[in-house]
């Protein structure tokens, strides 16, 4: 009896045998769809996901599936069609229908139950699908339309052709239970019934090689029917089937007949019988309606005298109408189409309305697709003109010439109605944030214009907010950007004559695009459309489906091909389309190698490079420098390589050992070959040195292990700039460009390739102000010929690194579909605050959300039903964990000895800042001063204090305490501020020292004072004619005299100091120093660098030109040594640190001579410690043979006992992006040693240290 209670009681604990309500089902799908209408698979696939609140690893262990032939027998439990029973299985996605056959216009219900871990569901609510017309001979109906034009049509290059309207009339003499039409509107088509129009899709049915396949719809139309009188009306309009241009370059563009219709509607009765209205010869038909033209490019023309009444009613007479004839029948099979299609899901008012002298222009604020919806009055026959543009020229007028010959204008004729007109095209579609209107004949408001964003339906499954807005703005825009450019098919450049499903533009970008939407459907069908397009030899072309003949036979645009299919996989779990497509690929794999590969594995051919590499002339589209162009055989051969592993992989998947072997040994051949013919061995690196000629073997994994880190280093070289960070990649580098980067251990660099507002970026289009994507980096500058405003190729690998690396929510072992998940976010990215992501994967959403400073991270994760996930902490720690949510709360590793590390602020009103100087005031607090302002020289550059009281956490905001208005002449002007120096007199006031002018040579120095610890000061005092003050580095005292260590720049550098004895009354000079010779860096003789790949460094604190071959130092520290001796290190032009020595008290001082210590020349600081050892920041880089100036990073801690030798302590900033310079550095009396410094030019950072 105890072993009976005990067993009750664990059951009872586990919800064994019972549903548990907090597990619950939901978003189930067939086939990827929520109750799809008309599939034609046999064997459709159900999905689900499982929701369990509040509870953490929830596994699935069974499932039941039942389908019943109507809702009521599945309501009653009569699964006349499947019941799966209970499975024993983790599977949820992609479970095959396993019931009985199933037949055309058949309709299944179905739902779903699971068992877990932690107890059981209820059944799922109740999904349906209908079958579609499953054979040929299911269609009664017959192809009918108008194979010719009309008088008033014209078939040019720009082509005009009316839109036919067809109509039929019926009677149904019993109740309706059910009604279910099956439509095929070529090239486009609205269908009405009873005056209603069914469905919201538009655009609709989605466009295909008509050669190959036809798509239909299917619609529920039950409740458009009325006992007794029908009539059922469909308007066709021309789309991709009668093509935008006719009779007009015909071996390039394909076009495909007129107009034509073929409908099936089938009445179901409730007394079981059926009836069907077909497309026949009995319909009517009418061509000269209100839609006067449609074309995709042009625009559309509607006349709305020619308005045909209630045309789609019933008893409207039809008698003027034409007999509808029989058509010639395309030769594509009929398909159904298994996407939802297009809608219109988002309606904008303009947010200006600008006049022209002739025209008005609306500013939509936004870059979209779509069309505007008008509000107009006025007289019958008054001809509205709607012009549509993506930019503006400079009088405010459209900016129309990177349309080409597209006309992209849309024309409304008034009828008269005097209560006003509304009107919105039908059948095509613009790119535009700009509409110019003319015809009016009254001042328009904006409530009268709306525009229409018209994309393909579907869920938005991913969103990520960063703690930088350049990125946000970026990821903004490339939603935007893909969203407007998906039309049944991926196309480009909506704005143009152009709007083709280019495959190269999506190579990786199917992928990027899959975190932001659920472009499974999509990508699903784009296949089909690839796969048709295929030439019989093997030949995929550059375009899908095939509206231009583009089969150049190159590598890297029909990548797509595979790459999507495997994007399918990994990203949605379904295996089906490689299962399908996998003939092909392999049927293309061989037709390249066939005709293009060497005997030593090299693929010789190609067609686009790495196309839209950045140019180096702004109105050039392709670069003309070789040095920037990637050998075309190189990228084929990088990428044949790449797909064969990939083609191993998919005959892995399907079980094909044999044909797995042949395509890793082919992998490995192409391997060899590549390295031997691109591998430069003695200069180490490939191709010509271009960034994408070493970021693919990169990242493919070409590279021999031994040389992986100096092809970095190639690779880095041509992404730092100097100071900058640049993107200096094309379509294909771009592509592999950002996650390499992390490989690398180098995402400081991947984001501020994403966060940087400099060209060529993608910040930069933002900064100029794009809402979309460009087509290429310098869409500002460049040639208008092949130039759009919305484009989708240069985004690359952007996406997925957002993802994956930023938000970390990437995809853990070989299980597709985020069923385990490696959550491994790149906290060492320095200047990310925060990231709050979530991605709806097919097993639910995850979410990523995490916070950091310097020195800590909170992180929360939410993992979906039946996955789990690896949690990768800061500390090394890793983690693994089932669904629920998480939050972790992690101390970030930082250097040893670093006890505190943290930025003075987060934002300021100052875009740059520079030379941080810090001090110690007598009360304990700490202080810092530095210059901020718009660049370093601006007049606004203004000195800035901060402060961190005593006990504090924080520091204050920056408050200006000095800026740089000066008397000269009698007359106020204003000049930049340099260099603060602080320093709080033993006991006495705190001092401000700081410079002001134009340039160095005009530097006057000033002083204020403090004493009340920096919370207010003094007015400005200007130091005695001829002294500086201390120039950057602390004042030092020495037997009771200040001395400030100091220097000059109008006549080489020198070093000098100025020492007071009376707290600054009287001042007095020693120097300037002597200087040993030595030949400054940029007069050394470069040795063995190769030509051009150096860039000289701005040396804006440079100061005079001097060709002085003497050591050339300035901006001395002070150390003071156990015995009495002074010595100073300084920053010199000679590519070393300067040192000189004095043993009278600072009244006289050896030569300057070099160390053994490398300079950047950049400032540095030193102090000697309490201890007696010395402390020395500064940059340890030499400046190279034949330039001024080297990278400011990485920036070192050394220490020496002696002054000579020394020992490096930590390194404080290793990130090769932009500067970590011009430090400051103080020992307090509890013996921290505190350090604050330059970080990016951005912002100061504070670093205390305990030795």
């Amino acid at each position: 009896m105890k072993k009976f209670l005990l067993v009750l009681a664990w059951l009872c604990a586990y919800g064994v045998g019972e549903s548990n309500a907090a597990i619950t089902i939901v978003g189930p799908t067939t086939e990827g769809l929520v109750d799809p209408e008309g599939l034609d698979v046999m064997q459709p696939r159900f999905s689900w996901k499982t929701q369990a609140d509040g509870m953490q690893n929830v596994v699935q262990t069974a499932y039941q599936l039942v389908v019943a032939s109507s809702a009521e027998k599945l309501e009653r439990g009569e699964y006349d069609l499947w019941n799966s029973g209970r499975v024993k299985s983790r599977e949820q996605l992609w479970i095959a229908y396993q019931g009985s056959v199933l037949h055309s216009k058949q309709v299944a219900w179905w739902k779903v139950k699971v068992w877990t871990n932690k107890g059981e569901s209820a059944f799922s609510e109740p999904a349906f699908w209908s079958m579609g017309l499953l054979a040929d001979t299911d269609w009664r109906a017959q192809w009918i339309g108008l194979d010719r034009a009309m008088p008033h049509d014209s078939e040019t290059q720009w082509s005009r052709l009316s839109a036919r309207y067809l109509r039929k009339e019926f009677k149904t003499a019993k109740t309706v239970k059910t009604a279910r039409v099956y439509i095929a509107g070529l090239g486009l088509y609205e269908l009405y019934i009873n005056g209603r129009r069914v469905g919201d899709q538009v655009l609709a049915p989605a466009p295909t090689d008509y050669r190959k396949s036809v798509l239909y719809n299917t619609y529920d139309v039950t409740s458009h029917l009325q006992q007794g009188a029908n009539a059922l009306g469909v308007v066709l309009g021309n789309g991709r089937y009668y093509t935008m241009r006719q009779n007009y370059k015909p071996y390039k563009i394909n076009t495909f007949g007129y107009p034509k219709l073929r409908l099936n509607l089938t009445v179901t009765y409730t007394d079981g019988t059926t009836e069907e209205v077909v497309s026949n010869a009995s319909w009517k038909l009418n061509a000269d309606g209100p839609v006067r033209s449609n074309n995709e490019y042009d625009g559309e023309i509607y006349d709305a005298r020619k308005e045909l009444g209630d045309w789609t009613r019933p008893g409207y007479d039809d008698r003027d109408w034409m007999p509808a004839g029989r058509v010639s029948i395309p030769a594509g099979k009929m398909k159904a189409q298994s996407m939802p299609g297009m809608k219109i899901t988002q309606r904008l008012l303009p947010l200006a309305v600008n006049r022209l002298p002739l025209a008005v222009v609306c500013d939509f604020g936004q870059n979209l697709t779509g069309w505007v919806r008008i509000k107009v009055r006025g007289q019958a026959g008054d001809t509205i003109r709607l012009r549509f543009a993506e930019t503006l020229q400079t009088d405010g007028s459209l900016y129309t010439r990177n349309l080409r010959d597209a006309l992209a204008t849309d024309y409304y004729i008034l009828k008269g109605d005097p209560a006003g007109e509304s009107w919105a095209p039908v059948f095509v579609y613009h790119g535009f944030r700009y509409m110019e209107v003319s015809g009016l004949r009254y001042e328009p408001g904006k409530a009268d214009f709306v525009a229409e964003m018209v994309e393909d339906e579907m869920r938005h499954t991913g969103s990520v907010v960063t703690s930088n807005e350049v990125l946000n703005k970026v990821l903004q825009n490339a939603s935007w950007g893909i969203r407007g450019n998906y039309k049944g098919m991926p196309v480009d450049c909506p704005q143009r004559n152009e709007r083709q499903p280019w495959l190269g533009d999506r190579t990786m970008g199917s992928r990027g695009e899959s975190f932001l939407f659920d472009n499974k459907a999509l990508y699903t069908k784009w296949m089909d459309d690839i796969a048709e397009a295929q030439r019989y030899d093997g030949a995929i072309p550059d375009v899908a489906p095939a509206y231009w003949n583009y089969y150049s036979d190159n590598v890297t645009w029909p990548a797509a091909f595979p790459m999507t299919l495997d994007m399918l996989y990994r990203q949605f779990g379904d295996l089906q389309p490689i299962r399908t497509h996998y003939p092909a690929l392999e049927k293309w794999m061989r037709h390249i190698a066939r005709n293009y590969m060497t005997a030593d594995y090299v693929v010789t051919r190609d067609e686009y490079g790495d196309w839209c590499v950045p140019p180096e002339l702004p109105e050039l589209i392709h670069s003309r420098d070789p040095r920037r162009k990637t050998d075309g055989a190189l990228l084929s051969t990088a990428y044949y390589y790449h797909l064969s592993g990939m083609m191993a992989r998919f005959a892995a998947l399907q079980g094909l050992k044999s044909e797995e072997g042949e395509w890793k040994r082919m992998a490995a051949k192409v391997k060899e070959g590549f390295n031997s013919k691109f591998l430069h061995r003695d200069s180490l690196f490939y191709g010509n040195n271009s960034a994408t000629s070493n970021l693919l073997p990169l990242a493919f994994g070409m590279v021999p292990g031994e040389l992986s880190d100096t092809i970095a280093k190639q690779l880095l070289s041509k992404l730092i700039n100097g100071y900058d960070v640049a993107i200096s990649t094309g379509v294909i580098g771009t592509q592999w460009i950002m996650k390499e980067l992390r490989k690398m251990g180098r995402g400081d660099v991947a984001f501020a390739i994403a966060s940087s507002t400099n060209y060529p970026s993608w910040g930069y289009m933002a900064a100029k102000g794009a809402t979309t994507i460009w087509e290429l980096w310098n869409g500002d500058t460049a040639d208008p010929s092949m130039n759009s405003g919305n484009h989708v190729m240069l985004l690359g690998d952007l996406l997925p690194w957002v993802f994956e690396d930023l938000a970390g929510i990437a995809s853990g072992t070989a299980a597709p579909a985020y069923r385990h998940l490696a959550m491994r976010p790149d906290f060492t990215v320095p200047d990310l605050e925060f990231v709050d992501a979530s991605y709806e994967t097919p097993y639910g959403k995850v979410v990523s959300k995490w916070k950091k400073n310097l020195m800590k991270l909170e992180w929360t994760v939410e993992i979906p039903v039946n996955t789990t996930a690896d949690i990768f902490l800061p500390d090394g720690k890793q983690r693994r964990v089932g669904s629920g949510s998480y939050r972790f709360e992690v101390a970030l590793p930082r250097p040893k000895g670093v006890v505190v590390q943290e930025y003075l602020y987060d934002k300021a009103g100052f875009p740059q800042c520079h030379s941080a100087t810090i001090a110690q005031t007598t009360d304990g607090d700490l202080i810092t001063a530095f210059f901020g302002g718009t660049r370093e020289g601006h007049p606004d550059v203004c000195i800035y204090v901060s402060r961190k009281e005593k006990g504090s956490e924080v520091w204050t905001s920056p408050e200006l305490v000095a800026d740089g208005w000066v008397t000269v002449e009698g007359e106020a002007v204003r000049k930049a501020c340099y260099n603060p120096v602080l320093f709080q007199q033993p006991g006495g006031a705190l001092y401000l020292f700081y410079k002001v002018g134009n340039r160095v040579s005009d530097w006057k120095g000033f002083l204020k004072m403090s004493s009340d610890g920096g919370r207010s000061w003094s007015r400005a005092f200007p130091l005695p004619g001829g002294y500086l003050g201390p120039v950057k580095n602390k004042i030092e005292i020495v037997d009771g005299k200040a001395i400030a260590p100091s220097s000059t720049e109008t006549d080489g550098w020198k070093v000098h100091f100025e020492i007071s004895e009376d707290n600054g009354r009287r001042y007095r000079k020693v120097g300037p120093l002597d200087a040993e010779p030595a030949l400054p860096t940029h007069l050394q003789k470069v040795v063995g660098t190769e030509a051009g790949a150096s860039v000289l460094l701005p040396d804006v604190e440079g100061g005079d030109a001097s060709e002085t071959q003497v050591i050339q130092a300035i901006q001395p520290s002070i150390l003071k040594h156990a015995d009495g001796r002074l010595q100073i290190l300084c920053r010199t032009r000679n590519g070393r640190l300067a040192t000189a020595w004095s043993t009278d008290r600072g009244e006289t001082w050896s030569a300057l001579s070099l160390t053994e210590l490398p300079s950047n020349n950049s400032g540095t600081d030193a102090v000697t410690l309490s201890d007696g050892r010395h402390l020395l920041v500064y940059n340890a880089v030499a400046t190279p043979p034949g330039q001024k100036k080297a990278a400011r990073t990485p920036l070192n801690v050394a220490v020496s006992t002696d002054g000579l030798h020394w020992k490096a302590l930590l390194t404080l900033e290793t990130s090769p992006v932009s500067q970590y310079s011009y430090p400051s550095v103080i020992q307090t009396p509890d013996g921290y040693v505190h350090i604050v410094y330059t970080w990016r030019r951005e912002r100061v950072k504070y670093v205390k240290l305990k030795l």
